[in-house]
């Protein structure tokens, strides 16, 4: 059996390129653990992203819906003059 050439994970920090396959299984840990973090962090910025074009969308149809109500009702003196429904 032949064994499989690991290919080198570099990884660059204050300009000095490291290879992670040579690092310690402590050093393995955070650099899994860094990339876990950085990812969970892209994942929040683009739920907050997709959140605040939700709230916008939500804010138009809001203010179409007040406007629209707004124009549609009406007052209570005039609807003395308007027969009651039942």
């Amino acid at each position: 059996m032949s064994e499989q050439e690991v290919q080198p994970i570099i990884v660059t920090i204050e300009g000095a390129e490291y290879d992670m396959n040579a690092q310690s299984d402590v050093s393995k840990e955070h650099f899994i653990e860094v990339n876990n973090l950085r990812q969970e962090i892209t994942e929040l910025q683009n739920n907050i992203a997709a959140a605040t074009r939700r709230a916008q969308s939500l804010q138009i149809a809001l203010g179409f819906r007040e406007n629209a109500l707004k124009e549609s009702i009406a007052l209570v003196e005039d609807s003395k003059d308007v027969p009651a429904q039942g």
